[in-house]
C-alpha cells in the first residue's frame, strides 16, 4: 500500500493538473461502478496499484534510509461520443504538468506514460476512458 504522504501528495497534484475536472480516488469506493455513477461529464480517476519499500543508502555510507516506489493508474473518462482530440490534448497537459515533479520534500513523480485508449466502454458503454501509469518515489532519510 502506498504511504499516506505519497497518496495525499499525488492526489493533490492530479487535482491541480486536471483542474477544472473532478478527480475521484478509487480507494474511497467499493467498486468502479459506484464511482462511475457519480460522474456527469469528464473526470479523472486515480487508482493506487503497487508499492514497495527497501532500505537504501542516501547521501553516503552509513546514511541508510528507505525508498518507497509505486505505481498509480490515472484514468481520464469522458462520455462516449466525445471527439478524442480535446481529450488527448488535456491528457497531454495533465501528463506534462505531472512528470518529473517534486510534490513534497521527499515525494517525486519519476515518470508518467502517455495516455492510451482503454479498449472497452465503461458503465454500460456510457463512458470512454484513457489511462496512464504514473511512477513515484518517496525517500525517508535515516
Amino acid at each position: 500500500m502506498s504511504s499516506r504522504q505519497a497518496r495525499d501528495a499525488i492526489i493533490n497534484a492530479v487535482e491541480t493538473a486536471a483542474s477544472p475536472l473532478d478527480v475521484f480516488n478509487l480507494s474511497n469506493y467499493v467498486s468502479l461502478e459506484d464511482c462511475l455513477g457519480e460522474i456527469d461529464s469528464e473526470a479523472v480517476l486515480v487508482q493506487f496499484n503497487a508499492a514497495s519499500e527497501e532500505m537504501v543508502t542516501i547521501g553516503g555510507h552509513g546514511n541508510q534510509g528507505f525508498e518507497e516506489t509505486g505505481s498509480v493508474a490515472v484514468i481520464y473518462v469522458v462520455p462516449t461520443g466525445f471527439d478524442s482530440n480535446p481529450v488527448v490534448d488535456k491528457g497531454d497537459e495533465i501528463r506534462e504538468e505531472l512528470r518529473g515533479s517534486r510534490l513534497t520534500e521527499n515525494v517525486i513523480i519519476e515518470t508518467i506514460d502517455p495516455f492510451v485508449d482503454m479498449p472497452a466502454g465503461l458503465y454500460g458503454g456510457r463512458l470512454h476512458a484513457w489511462a496512464t501509469n504514473l511512477f513515484y518515489s518517496k525517500h525517508d532519510c535515516g
